[in-house]
């Protein structure tokens, strides 16, 4: 009994000074891109030992940095650096043990799966020619984080997003690792 009234004691103390609307429960707003790195997670491009880009690397690392796997992504920066096609990527990744999933088909779901799990996902642009990351998707828009120029995101219409990437081989790539949490609302 002394431990009812004690219990209800302390709920009646912490709820106090609550107001009616400070107990309801509000909306939560979707954070904007889905994944949101902060600069100081955004892999620029860099020159591999080719003499080639990186940015299939680049995106690699920026999504493995938000995936928390920041050894991992150190690691891939150090070791690799050559434009990658994707069998050879997917070698690599298998070697080096990350875990990944990718599609080279266009499938627009996965691409929908990806951001719906704030994963994100690279995604082939300009013919095949350029790799950038994939950070939010909806039914009007796309963001990118173009490796680049990493400081800011790329906003554009999704199917215009669309059609770039079918038309530059449809490959998107992503690690499958655990994404960091939203933002507090």
């Amino acid at each position: 009994m002394t431990r009812n009234i004690l219990a209800v004691s302390l709920l009646c103390l912490l709820l106090s000074g609550c107001s009616d609307d400070s107990l309801k429960l509000r909306p939560v707003k979707k954070e904007r891109p889905t994944v949101n790195l902060p600069l100081s997670m955004r892999q620029s491009n860099w020159q591999g030992a080719e003499g080639d880009g990186s940015c299939t690397w680049a995106s690699m690392v920026s999504l493995l940095r938000w995936q928390g796997r920041y050894h991992t992504a150190d690691w891939v920066r150090r070791n690799y650096g050559a434009g990658e096609w994707p069998d050879d990527m997917a070698k690599k990744l298998d070697a080096a043990r990350i875990r990944y999933a990718y599609v080279t088909n266009g499938d627009v779901k996965f691409l929908e799966w990806a951001c719906r799990t704030r994963r994100g996902c690279g995604i082939t642009v300009l013919g095949g020619a350029h790799m950038v990351a994939l950070v939010y998707l909806d039914n009007k828009w796309a963001a990118l984080l173009d490796n680049n120029a990493v400081e800011s995101y790329v906003w554009v219409p999704r199917e215009t997003l669309i059609a770039e990437w079918k038309a530059s081989l449809g490959w998107a790539i992503t690690p499958i690792y655990t994404p960091a949490a939203p933002l507090p609302q």
